[in-house]
């Protein structure tokens, strides 16, 4: 859990604002991994602000394989498919 923890925080610290110090807090407190699972949006999102959301989705990969065993089987991440018409 310190692992995900820390590497949530990483891509968090070298995006500064608000926003992204807002749910920094919000990864220090988180009380189990499952906490830390669902933050992951919220980790998304601020870095979509500033990077773009192809690149925030690049950086959540790794963070998302630390889960990998962590979690029961309905939690684990899904492919994202963008639908378009």
């Amino acid at each position: 859990m310190g692992q995900i923890r820390n590497a949530m925080l990483s891509l968090l610290q070298t995006h500064g604002g608000h926003s992204a110090q807002r749910v920094a807090q919000r990864v220090r407190f988180a009380g189990d991994m499952e906490a830390l699972w669902y933050l992951r949006q919220d980790v998304l999102t601020a870095l979509s602000a500033v990077d773009g959301e192809v690149a925030a989705r690049r950086q959540m990969r790794q963070i998302n394989r630390l889960f990998k065993g962590g979690l029961p089987g309905a939690m684990v991440p899904r492919p994202h498919h963008r639908i378009t018409t």
